[in-house]
Order: structure tokens, then sequence, then C-alpha cells
């Protein structure tokens, strides 16, 4: 049997939905992510001296940034979305849980880095975003922001390197295929299919991004809120 399903998988301790944040990873997968060696060299706290998103940012951007320079030589040439490193770095992302302030931080780095390509770790963050808060209503102001930044992304055509979206990077049983993608085709397939790399989405009332009659049933309830608030004011 092989070493990695002989090792229990690292439960966080962070919550949401009233349960624990690491639950949206199939157990398998959390085997996999935790027993690798790019997880124990570069995530484990061990490793990145402390747990926190101010540690883990300098491994996201080091390891899935890139400076626009064809003199600099790339030292991570081997970026690869869907592949072991992301999905250790989705796993990390989750057990984390940054807060909604650090993402957006996240999300504006190629306009605060000079000549920073932030591509991949868009790619990242979308992933997480679908996945860890698939469960909320659309109502919510988090569920807004995620399904706003899926809506931004889908006009963002800029090419990276992928594993194929149907298949997962540690299946025995197929040959796994790397190809040339689109971030808008990765926005595209976290919003209508049900799993991404092996990993399931989840079902979700935000994410489908093309359904415009979520968008209208948000905006009335948010006018109806303003027109009670209003009544209330005036009445007082």
């Amino acid at each position: 049997m092989p070493r990695e399903f002989q090792v229990e998988s690292f439960i966080s301790g962070k919550e949401l939905n009233n349960q624990s944040v690491s639950l949206v990873i199939p157990r398998i997968t959390r085997d996999r992510i935790h027993n690798n060696i790019y997880y124990k060299c570069n995530l484990h706290t061990v490793s990145l001296r402390g747990d926190s998103m101010n540690h883990l940012t300098k491994i996201i951007i080091r390891d899935f940034g890139k400076i626009k320079d064809p003199y600099v030589k790339e030292l991570n040439g081997s970026m690869l979305v869907g592949g072991p490193q992301f999905k250790c770095l989705l796993m990390k992302l989750i057990e984390i849980r940054p807060t909604m302030e650090q993402l957006q931080a996240m999300f504006e780095l190629g306009c605060t880095i000079p000549n920073f390509e932030d591509k991949y770790i868009i790619a990242l963050l979308l992933v997480y975003g679908r996945i860890q808060y698939y469960y909320l209503n659309i109502d919510s102001e988090i569920a807004k922001y995620w399904r706003n930044s899926l809506k931004k992304y889908i006009t963002d055509y800029r090419k990276v390197k992928v594993i194929n979206m149907h298949e997962d990077c540690w299946s025995q049983s197929q040959n796994i295929g790397v190809s040339i993608a689109h971030l808008d085709e990765i926005v595209d397939r976290l919003a209508i299919k049900e799993d991404i790399w092996g990993i399931p989405l989840g079902k979700c009332q935000w994410g489908d991004i093309y359904n415009e009659e979520i968008d209208d049933e948000s905006s009335e309830d948010s006018d109806s809120e303003e027109e009670s608030y209003s009544d209330t004011n005036s009445g007082s």
C-alpha cells in the first residue's frame, strides 16, 4: 500500500459553515497533498516559519508570480495550473483561510508590483473562492464579491499552462495532459461544471455567472431592503 494512504491528513481548526475549512477537499486528495514533497518543504508550518497569510504570500509570489522582463531568467518555469504545486498552495490557502482584505490585496498584486505577471495567482485565487465559499447564499456580500470576481475574469484571455481541467494530476488510470488554456476557460469551468482537476466544486447558488436572473433577484432584494429602510426612517 502506498505510504501516502497511511498518514492521517491534517484538519484545520478554522471553520466555515460549521465544519473545518479543510473538508472542502476530499480526504484522499488531502493525504496526497500533505505527503507531497513540495508541501513538506515549502508549506508546512515549520518550513514557512509561521502559519499566516504573510508567510504564504511570499511562497505564492515566488512560485506562481512572474516578472515581465525578457532579460530575467524565470526561476519558476514549471508553473502549472492544476498541478501538484497548485493543489498544495490551494490546500494551504484553505487551511489558513485569509481575510477578504488579504485576498483583495492578492488580487491587486499585478497593479502594485511593477512588471509583475499575476495570471497564475489569479487562477489560484478564483479556484479557492469557488471551492471555499460554494455554500453561501447569493445575498451574502462575500458571495457577491466572488461572483463579481468571476464575471470580471471571464473576459481575461491571458494564456496559462494547465493540467487538462477534467483530469486529476495524481490519477493513475490515465495519461495526464498538459495544454495551454486561457483564464476565461478556467472561469467558465468554475461557473458551469461540478468539478475541476478532480476536486468537487459543490452546488453553488452564485457560481453560474451566465444566469442573469440571479443578478436581477439580487438587485431586487437590495432595492426592497433600501425601500424598507427608507420607509422606516420616514415613519420615524
